[in-house]
């Protein structure tokens, strides 16, 4: 087994890391009294190697390049580090050229060692040996990086392809400590993609029927490695927190064990023989730093593992400088048309709590790739099209950028089959994800899901199990024994909450997708190319309200109810009442003059609204549109409660009587009760009248 000293390796990295520190720097922590090493990890980082995302243009607050300043800062105060990546580290999206980026930025920043996993089979066989060769060269910037898999083998020999493990040395308080770093990283590639991307390659020994990370370690590489008197073991195992968790409970031998697949995390789980194992994840959004030092007996002792958020970080320049070329030629490759969209495109923006064109856009695209009966989509997979695209009529071309500034989604997508409890299960624990501030504003949800493909609503007040009403498909109610083809992020299944279904399909392993990993994106310009030009439509609806189904409306939700009517013009000021705040339908509706408040500067949003302010309000509107509004008082005085309609709202109710946008009620049906309020059914049924007025 080659034998690597990290004395040599950490004074190349400090150099360079003095070329890459920025000014100001040095102040960040004190040093390290007790002689240290520090075990460091990045993982699923995606080819984040830019300032910005050569698709998007959005900020990267989590990339290669916060690392380099990171371990610019960390090596000060460590006697002596240890650097790993767990794998995924490039990105294969709509426009290419990461690989050779991430290449030079592991080497640059020092890397001791890249575990392969599932993005870098997506490369394919030739760019995946391009990619590994300018890692591992002697020759060229910085410092070469090992690569460490123990099982991918060849598939014509059986022989591993590269170390399955490698021993690093340093010194610790005059003592030799020898790490054993293990990588165990790609078992998932043959469910992940087509073989067309790996026809040289096969994954796990034979014998591992159960194509389980414990049995390579248990069965192949424990067995090795017991021969080389190592004082640390970690084991980079690309598995997510359940997935740790079961292989360190079968598992003995190992200090600490490195995960991909969710969000950045650490703890300690008990591994076969009852005893605490460390483990960290870095989430793609931190740089994780585990402690090492020595007890009394000179012992090597695993300590604190800490997250390190790279958004606290600033961009290394040098670096950015150096790999400033491969981004400009992604962003250059993000301009190609991916399609053109037709028609009035006015609802561009998305939010987690309204439906949106966008929205539905995205989610056709899914149902029409994968042929699935509904798509959930998570509120914070979307953004938004430029303005320029979003606004005014006719024909608007979509670049493969706008595409991904829309699609936000880095996980593959995925078709499962559930069933109509599960879905209301799930679309209940969504609903649980929103609050209601005190401005009566229904805000949070960007972890929930909307369901495209089915009518529901969701009441956030409402208690749990309850929240999910009028769920129906195809116009019929679901069913909870009913089973529905769901196409949805694949991360969808890493989240504890999620239920447990089957999966159908994988857009990461169909040939037509693999390349692009599969993402919404990837889809969605699909969808795009393949339909010629596309105009928006809307096949089904989902809205989510504060109360329960039966609680009254809100004056606020009424107004805002009016204003999905009304298509969500934007608003021309900021602001207009002083107890409502961030709600463009409340501005609107001023602006308008469909309400003008208590005439002291409030709205009274929480308040309930009435029968009589409701048709004062529709009165409003629709002589704000321009719609005919005259009556002749025939309606309102034929009430038999006439008398309790207040005055300034007569010609209102009139006018919503004589329209049908409301009905009398009371036991003859000859009332109209105008203090009393309003419920969700009527603000419904109001809507969809008013919506055909003219």
């Amino acid at each position: 087994m080659t034998r690597k000293h990290l004395i040599f390796r950490r004074l190349c990295a400090a150099l360079l890391a003095l070329a890459l520190l920025p000014a100001g720097a040095w102040a960040a922590e004190p040093v390290q009294e007790e002689p240290t090493l520090g075990i460091y990890t990045t993982g699923d980082m995606a080819g984040r190697v830019g300032q910005t995302d050569p698709l998007t243009g959005r900020i990267e607050y989590h990339s290669y390049l916060k690392v380099a300043t990171a371990m610019a800062q960390e090596r000060q105060n460590m006697e002596d580090t240890l650097l790993l990546d767990s794998g995924d580290a490039v990105a294969n999206t709509l426009v290419s050229g990461s690989a050779a980026d991430t290449a030079l930025a592991l080497r640059t920043i020092g890397y001791d060692a890249l575990v392969p996993s599932v993005e870098e089979f997506r490369l394919g066989q030739g760019h995946r040996a391009a990619f590994f060769q300018e890692l591992t060269q002697a020759e060229g910037t910085g410092t070469p990086v090992n690569v460490i898999s123990a099982d991918w083998l060849s598939g014509e020999t059986g022989q591993t392809m590269y170390q399955p493990y490698q021993i690093f040395t340093t010194q610790l308080d005059g003592k030799e400590l020898r790490v054993a770093v293990v990588g165990l990283g790609t078992l998932e590639v043959p469910q992940s993609m087509p073989s067309y991307y790996y026809p040289d390659s096969q994954f796990g020994h034979e014998g591992n029927t159960d194509h389980t990370y414990a049995w390579e370690w248990t069965h192949w590489v424990q067995p090795q490695l017991s021969k080389e008197n190592c004082d640390l073991v970690v084991v980079c195992c690309h598995d997510d927190r359940n997935g740790l968790e079961q292989f360190a409970a079968k598992t003995t031998g190992i200090d600490l064990l490195v995960g991909g697949h969710g969000r950045a995390d650490s703890g300690t789980f008990q591994n076969a023989a009852g005893q605490e194992v460390s483990w960290v994840s870095s989430g793609g959004t931190a740089l994780t730093r585990t402690t090492v030092t020595l007890n009394d007996s000179g012992e090597a002792v695993v300590g604190e593992s800490q997250l390190l958020d790279l958004s606290d970080y600033q961009p290394d320049q040098t670096l950015a400088k150096a790999t400033e070329a491969g981004q400009k030629a992604q962003e250059s490759a993000a301009d190609r048309q991916a399609g053109r969209l037709s028609g009035d495109w006015s609802e561009y923006k998305t939010d987690a709590v309204h439906q949106s064109a966008a929205g539905d856009l995205v989610a056709q695209a899914m149902l029409w790739t994968s042929g699935a009966d509904g798509a959930l989509v998570t509120n914070g997979s979307l953004g938004s099209l430029p303005e320029e695209v979003g606004t005014g009529s006719g024909i608007r071309t979509l670049t493969l950028g706008d595409c991904a500034s829309l699609a936000l989604g880095r996980s593959a997508v995925t078709v499962v089959e559930m069933t109509g409890a599960q879905l209301k299960a799930w679309l209940d624990t969504c609903a649980g994800r929103y609050t209601v501030d005190e401005y009566g504003r229904i805000t949070g949800g960007y972890d929930a899901d909307f369901l495209y493909g089915m009518d529901y609503e969701l009441y956030v007040g409402a208690p749990a199990g309850q929240r999910v009403t009028n769920l129906t498909f195809e116009g019929q109610p679901v069913e909870d024994d009913q089973v529905f083809r769901i196409v949805l992020e694949e991360s969808h299944l890493w989240d504890g909450e999620f239920p447990d279904c089957t999966v159908l399909w994988s857009a990461g392993a169909d040939m037509q997708y693999a390349s692009t990993r599969g993402t919404m994106a990837s889809m969605l310009a699909t969808y795009l190319s393949r339909n010629g030009t596309v105009t928006p439509k809307r096949e089904s609806t989902w809205a989510v309200y504060q109360g329960t189904v039966d609680s009254p409306l809100t004056r606020l939700e009424f107004v805002e109810m009016l204003y999905e009517v009304a298509g969500q013009p934007a608003p021309g000021a900021d602001g207009a009442f002083v107890d409502v705040v961030g709600s463009d339908a409340a501005i609107w509706a001023a602006e308008t003059r469909i309400v003008s408040g208590d005439g002291k500067g409030k709205f009274l949003p929480q308040t309930a609204v009435t029968r009589e302010q409701a048709a004062a309000m529709l009165y409003n509107y629709a002589r704000a549109m321009g719609l005919n509004t005259a009556t002749n008082g025939e309606a309102v005085n034929s009430l038999s409660d006439s008398s309790s309609v207040s005055s300034w709202a007569r010609s209102a109710v009139d006018f919503c009587l004589a329209t049908g946008l409301l009905e009398p009620v009371g036991e003859k049906g000859d009332q109209f009760q105008p203090a009393a309020t309003l419920s969700r059914t009527e603000a419904k049924e109001t809507m969809a009248v008013l919506a055909q007025l003219d």
